[in-house]
């Protein structure tokens, strides 16, 4: 799905989550808006799969300034997506992540792995 939007549910029916995707250049930004939890991860990483999938290299920006609240799952979700974009020599970047996941990112040491970017990086590797 590639400039395109969606939005998960969670079981009350509410939007827990709006991805949408806007082509930048050879890079996709996944904007987020909402929660990443256990309702809403597997629609993110299966829209990321896709976008991975098609692209060679990869080059994914989750743009995370909306983020309200991401917990173990959804984490879990951002270090599978990393791991799947750099097996294939691609590049995954969370951009402008609020304080609440940057926070979580640094006591579970995963920023040592996730790298983290106010801005767009250029294209090179």
């Amino acid at each position: 799905m590639e400039n395109g939007t969606a939005t998960p549910t969670t079981p009350s029916g509410a939007a827990a989550l709006d991805i949408s995707v806007e082509a930048s250049g050879p890079w996709l930004t996944v904007r987020l808006r909402g929660e990443l939890d256990l309702n809403t991860a597997p629609t993110l990483n299966e829209q990321v799969d896709d976008l991975v999938a098609r692209r060679s290299p990869p080059r994914i920006a989750l743009e995370m300034s909306e983020v309200t609240f991401c917990d173990s799952s959804g984490l879990n979700t951002l270090v599978r997506l990393w791991r799947r974009t750099t097996a294939k020599d691609g590049r995954l970047v969370l951009l402008r992540p609020p304080d609440l996941v940057v926070r979580t990112l640094e006591i579970t040491g995963l920023d040592r792995y996730l790298p983290m970017s106010d801005t767009l990086p250029d294209d090179a590797p």
